[in-house]
């Protein structure tokens, strides 16, 4: 048995937008035929074209209302759910990506290929991965020559010292990569 994906805060905040909309044009749809069946606008028809051809004639203002309401909480409907799709499933993606990163790996890339803000999103957050990983190699290249040079010289005890500081900036450095998405 599966179960459904759990949906994110967003889609169930756009969710509660449409519902939310929806009981808008729900009170304006009785709000207007309360109007037109009223003693107001039934009973001044009634007056100029009679009884039948009043109440047909507010019938088919109030189905033309109905469908009009309809079709606008329909299309609404379909942007606000057309736009989540748009930008949940990018989201989705960068955060999958940045939790990889997160962990250490930083082979990850994210997706560039939209020109909107979440693509420049993705850009600066592979920018920011390619710099990390360029810091990274370039401590530990740093940490690597200065352990060559220590262990060619003299003073056992400040060259075990050393090395020992080596140690610990390149077990700090590791820790940082995993670390530093979780800020």
């Amino acid at each position: 048995m599966t179960t459904a994906p759990k949906k994110s805060g967003l889609q169930r905040q756009m969710g509660f937008y449409i519902v939310f909309i929806g009981i808008v044009f729900l009170t304006m749809a009785v709000e207007i035929e309360l109007f037109f069946r009223g003693q107001e606008v039934l009973g001044l028809l009634r007056d100029q074209l009679g009884g039948t051809a009043a109440a047909d004639l507010v019938s088919r203002i109030l189905l033309k209302v109905r469908v009009m309401l309809s079709t606008l909480l329909l299309g609404v409907g379909l942007v606000m759910l057309l736009f989540i799709k748009r930008i949940l499933f990018p989201l989705q993606q960068i955060i999958e990506r940045t939790r990889a990163m997160s962990a250490g790996d930083f082979s990850v890339a994210l997706p560039e290929e939209s020109k909107d803000e979440l693509g420049e999103l993705s850009r600066h957050i592979n920018d920011l991965n390619a710099n990390e990983q360029e810091l990274i190699l370039l401590v530990r290249n740093m940490s690597g020559q200065l352990r060559e040079t220590l262990t060619e010289g003299a003073e056992a005890a400040r060259i075990d010292e050393a090395v020992g500081l080596l140690d610990e900036l390149d077990e700090t450095l590791t820790e940082f990569g995993r670390s530093f998405y979780q800020c």
